[in-house]
């Protein structure tokens, strides 16, 4: 990718170069803007909701338009006249970012027990829906749309607060039963 060629231009080659799956966009860096607009230091102020928005699509031109769209307010036409090297190094930032917070919410999740894989708690896997309802359930919320809004950290960390203190009763309960047997 050369410097000073508009993403455009290097979408149309892109789409023909095979050269493209082997890039690593998630070890990219943060460019300070994408065209004239500045982007986010972190992404800790994204919500729940622009995480949902962008999960949507996984590859090609799309992902760098919504993801562009999503954090930075750019319509296609105006990511389409920034400099390449720009969308890509922002995009890729992100998908390195938001890897990394998707791990956070896998090791937030309780292992289920034996008994509990045998009653079939791996039928309860409802997605992010499932997600929004159980924080909606959480903090009193009757509309769902409202968790969109809330900053991912703090979903997360509600998360995991829940996630140790089930652990925790696990465990307790585990000591007075064997303590009974005793």
């Amino acid at each position: 990718m050369r410097e000073g060629k508009k993403f455009k231009h290097w979408m149309i080659i892109a789409s023909f170069s095979k050269d493209i799956e082997g890039l690593e966009l998630e070890k990219c860096t943060r460019p300070m803007k994408v065209g004239n607009v500045r982007t986010p230091s972190s992404l800790d102020d994204m919500t729940l909701g622009q995480m949902v928005q962008m999960s949507d699509c996984k590859t090609g031109a799309e992902l760098f338009y919504r993801v562009c769209k999503v954090l930075l307010g750019m319509e296609a036409k105006k990511v389409d006249d920034c400099f390449a090297v720009e969308v890509v190094r922002f995009v890729g930032w992100v998908l390195g970012k938001v890897k990394t917070i998707n791990e956070l919410f896998d090791k937030a999740k309780s292992q289920p027990s034996d008994e509990e894989i045998r009653a079939g708690i791996n039928q309860l896997n409802f997605g992010i829906f499932g997600l929004i309802d159980w924080y909606a359930l959480r903090m009193g919320i009757t509309d769902h749309e409202e968790v969109t809004k809330v900053p991912w950290g703090r979903v997360y960390k509600c998360l995991d607060m829940d996630k140790r203190t089930n652990d925790y009763r696990k465990k307790l309960q585990k000591v007075y039963e064997d303590e009974h047997r005793k």
